[in-house]
């Protein structure tokens, strides 16, 4: 993941927070499997830039694998087995920006943008940080939010197979794009007990037409059908599990996401969306990532139990006011 690319994302994030621009495609009658059946991505260009080789993690942290896929063998970090002989909970991070994983995943990082997600590893949760197709050294080309989602559900079912993993309480999280990954993964197919998205991008047509992003489209940008089958909001009455969405009140989408919670609500689906006071895309992600940790060890009964107070929304903004 390149920090300068997520960094200039957020720069443009920032200016489009709250500026209420018209949607790019109508709710969806059909769930996002459904839309994608018979269609083809086209791809035009590449555009991404991978990151090469992933670094080698301390064998404490995390061990390298390679997940199966579509496309063949990605690369991953899991937590290593902490042969207790007991099933764990555990969490799919999706990466945010750009290229792929590497060393900030373990190396220290500023708190007001730690990237790392380590809250979930420091709490006893196993972590699988997935790469996607075309980043680092894999296989493939980079899509944008299309191919890398059936990617996201590769590494699901990969870990789900592991021994020290509960198979029934593995959820799906992510930042930036990666919170953009977690909202089409969860519309996509069922597998996620529920799912964290930090900042994701409701509606592309929309962010796109807005201004450039760091890392241009690489598929047909003028084929409606492309940018229709890569917006959560668009899909957003057919997601698997409950679903929550957090962003800094800086960088809220605040139209788009009235809208999702209001199409959310009339199809009673669990899709819930929280603007952090005093928050920017990158302060939040520390905090939130905490409470989200908390949140899944107490989650152990036979449904999902997890919610968020407004004073617990409340509290982390005065937390990264001070």
């Amino acid at each position: 993941m390149n920090v300068k690319i997520i960094s200039n994302l957020f720069l443009t994030i920032s200016f489009l927070g709250g500026m209420g621009a018209a949607f790019g495609y109508p709710l969806s009658d059909k769930d996002l499997s459904e839309a994608r059946k018979g269609f083809h991505t086209q791809l035009v260009m590449d555009t991404l830039e991978p990151d090469g080789k992933a670094d080698t993690p301390p064998k404490e942290i995390f061990n390298t694998v390679h997940y199966p896929s579509a496309v063949g063998p990605l690369v991953a970090y899991i937590s290593p087995d902490p042969k207790d002989e007991k099933r764990h909970p555990a969490v799919v991070w999706a990466h945010g920006g750009y290229g792929g994983i590497g060393d900030f995943f373990w190396e220290p990082q500023d708190e007001d943008n730690d990237q790392s997600a380590r809250a979930f590893r420091e709490a006893g949760i196993v972590m699988m940080v997935p790469s996607w197709r075309g980043e680092n050294d894999n296989p493939g080309k980079f899509e944008m939010f299309y191919g890398e989602v059936d990617d996201l559900h590769a590494a699901r079912e990969y870990l789900a197979k592991l021994p020290y993993v509960d198979p029934k309480r593995i959820y799906v999280a992510g930042h930036s794009t990666g919170g953009t990954m977690a909202l089409l993964a969860n519309e996509y197919r069922a597998g996620f007990r529920a799912a964290f998205s930090l900042g994701g991008i409701p509606d592309l047509k929309v962010r796109l037409d807005a201004g450039p992003t760091a890392v241009g489209p690489s598929f047909n940008t003028r084929n409606p059908q492309e940018f229709y089958l890569r917006s959560p909001r668009t899909f957003i009455t057919h997601i698997k599990s409950p679903t929550f969405y957090f962003e800094g009140e800086e960088s809220y989408w605040d139209e788009e996401l009235k809208t999702m919670k209001d199409d959310a609500l009339g199809a009673q689906v669990p899709f819930y969306a929280h603007s952090i006071p005093y928050g920017d895309h990158f302060t939040i992600i520390l905090p939130i990532t905490r409470l989200i940790a908390q949140k899944i060890l107490q989650d152990t009964g036979e449904s999902v139990s997890i919610g968020f107070s407004q004073s617990e929304i409340k509290k982390i903004g005065q937390d990264i006011k001070q």
